[in-house]
C-alpha cells in the first residue's frame, strides 16, 4: 500500500490535468457574475446605449462612458437617436481604403459675391454733362438681400484695366419680375474725371461679408432664444420627475459664442464637399467615434465659394466627412441593413418600438411575461429593455418594471399618477 500511494497520487494529478478545462468551466459558472447566466453565443452581443459604436461579445463596461454593457440579440431592431437618418460603421482598413477624410465644423469669414453688368447711360439730358453716369441692370432674386439704397459699390470697365470708379445704389425696383425672376437696380457712377463714356460696358463686383447681414444676426438670436426655451423646458420636466435637471448654461454659452463670432464677421460653416443634396434635404455625415458615422440633416444657407453657412443641425467642434461622404450615402442606400446588423439600427415607430428580447432574458419566466405585458416604463414612456434589463419595483402590492433604476424615485413619490398608465 505504501508503494501504491505514489501511483495513486500520480494518477490523480494526471486525471486533474486531463479534466482541467471542464473543471475550470464549472468553476467559472459557479463563481462568475449573474450576467453570465445568459451565456455567450454567436447570436448575442453586448453594447452601450450611450456609445453605439461600442459592442462586444462579452459582458463588461463601456471604455468610453464606463456604463455597463447591455445584452441584446445581434441584428435586433432598435430606434435611431433623434435627428439621425442613418448610421454606418467601417473598420479602420475600409476607412483608409475608401479615402474618408474629415474636418471640424468651425467659424469662418464667408463673403457673398455677385456681379452686376450693363451699359452706361447719362444721368442728365445734356449730352455734354458726363460727370455722372447710370448703370441700369438686373439683380438675381437670390441676391436681393445683399443690396440696399445708398450702398456704395465699385464699378470697373475694360477700357481702364485695374481702375475702379465709385458708385452708389440709387434705386431698387419695388417688385421682382414674374417672368425673369430678377429685380431691376440702378447705380449712379461718379465720373468727375469724365473718363467713362455712355454706351460703354461696365461691371460692378459686390462682395458682402455674410456675418454683417441682418438676416444672419436675426437667425442667431432666434436660435439662441429657442435653445434657451428648450433647456428651460427640459429642466422643468426633469424636476417634475424627481431627477436632477441639466444645466441650461450650455445653450446660453453656445448662443453667446455664435453671437460674438458673428460680431467679428464669422459664421459657422462646413465645406461644400461634405454636403449631400438629395433635392429635398441636405445631409451631412458626422463622425461620432472612430469609424462610426451618423447621417443628419443640416439647415444650410446659400453657398459662398467652397463653403456653406450653417443655419441649424450642427454645432461647433463636430466632425463632418469631407471626402467619402458619397460613398457612405451610397452604402446606406444600397445596403440599408448593414447598420442594423451590427448596431441594431432601425426606423422609429417600426420594429424598434417592440420590447428588446435580449435585455429581459435574465429575468424569471413570470417577470418576462409581466414585462411583455407592461411594454413601457410608466415614468419615461420608453420601451422596457431599451436601457438594459428592466428594474423591478414592488409598490402598493403590485410589481412594476421601470426602464432604469433612476425612475424608481419618481414612481415612489407619486405612485397613483404612474400606476394609472399601466394595464390593469
Amino acid at each position: 500500500m505504501a508503494r501504491l500511494r505514489f501511483f495513486l497520487l500520480l494518477g490523480g494529478v494526471l486525471l486533474i490535468a486531463a479534466a482541467w478545462p471542464t473543471l475550470r468551466n464549472h468553476w467559472d459558472k459557479w463563481t462568475g457574475p449573474p450576467g453570465l447566466d445568459a451565456g455567450v453565443s454567436p447570436d448575442i452581443e453586448y453594447w452601450c446605449p450611450m456609445c453605439p459604436g461600442v459592442a462586444s461579445d462579452w459582458p463588461g463596461k463601456c471604455p468610453v462612458c464606463h456604463m455597463s454593457l447591455v445584452l441584446r440579440q445581434k441584428g435586433e431592431m432598435t430606434p435611431l437617436p433623434d435627428g439621425v437618418i442613418a448610421r454606418m460603421q467601417f473598420p479602420p482598413y475600409r476607412v483608409q481604403l475608401a479615402g474618408i477624410h474629415t474636418s471640424r465644423v468651425e467659424f469662418r469669414s464667408l463673403v457673398r459675391e455677385t456681379i452686376l453688368a450693363g451699359l452706361l447711360e447719362p444721368v442728365s439730358e445734356k449730352l455734354d454733362d458726363l460727370t455722372r453716369l447710370t448703370l441700369a441692370t438686373d439683380l438675381f432674386e437670390r441676391d436681393v438681400g445683399l443690396f440696399k439704397v445708398g450702398q456704395i459699390v465699385e464699378v470697373t470697365s475694360e477700357a481702364y484695366p485695374g481702375q475702379s470708379f465709385p458708385a452708389k445704389v440709387v434705386w431698387l425696383a419695388p417688385q421682382v419680375s414674374s417672368l425673369s425672376r430678377n429685380l431691376a437696380v440702378r447705380l449712379e457712377i461718379d465720373n468727375s474725371r469724365q473718363e467713362l463714356r455712355p454706351g460703354m460696358f461696365a461691371a460692378a463686383r459686390v462682395r458682402v461679408p455674410l456675418g454683417g447681414l441682418p438676416p444672419s444676426r436675426r437667425f442667431v438670436l432666434d436660435a439662441w432664444r429657442d435653445h434657451t426655451m428648450v433647456s428651460l423646458g427640459t429642466a422643468t420636466m426633469a424636476s417634475a420627475f424627481g431627477m436632477v435637471p441639466a444645466s441650461g448654461l450650455d445653450s446660453l454659452l453656445h448662443g453667446a459664442v455664435q453671437y460674438a463670432a458673428l460680431s467679428r464677421g464669422l459664421v459657422l460653416a462646413i465645406p461644400e464637399s461634405a454636403v449631400i443634396d438629395t433635392g429635398a434635404h441636405k445631409v451631412v455625415f458626422l463622425e461620432k467615434s472612430p469609424g462610426l458615422f451618423d447621417a443628419v440633416e443640416a439647415q444650410l444657407g446659400q453657398r459662398c465659394g467652397d463653403f456653406y453657412p450653417v443655419l441649424g443641425g450642427l454645432t461647433p467642434g463636430q466632425t463632418v466627412v469631407t471626402a467619402g461622404a458619397f460613398l457612405l450615402d451610397a452604402e446606406t442606400r444600397l445596403n440599408p441593413a448593414a447598420a442594423a446588423t451590427y448596431f441594431g439600427a432601425g426606423s422609429r415607430g417600426g420594429a424598434g418600438s417592440a420590447t428588446p428580447t435580449a435585455a429581459i432574458t435574465g429575468l424569471s419566466p413570470e417577470d418576462q411575461r409581466l414585462v411583455k405585458r407592461q411594454k413601457i416604463c410608466p415614468v419615461m414612456g420608453e420601451p422596457l429593455g431599451s436601457m438594459g434589463t428592466p428594474f423591478r419595483v414592488v409598490i402598493e402590492g403590485r410589481t412594476v418594471f421601470l426602464c432604469c433604476e433612476g425612475c424608481a424615485a419618481a414612481l415612489r413619490k407619486n405612485p397613483a399618477k404612474y400606476l394609472a398608465k399601466l394595464p390593469k
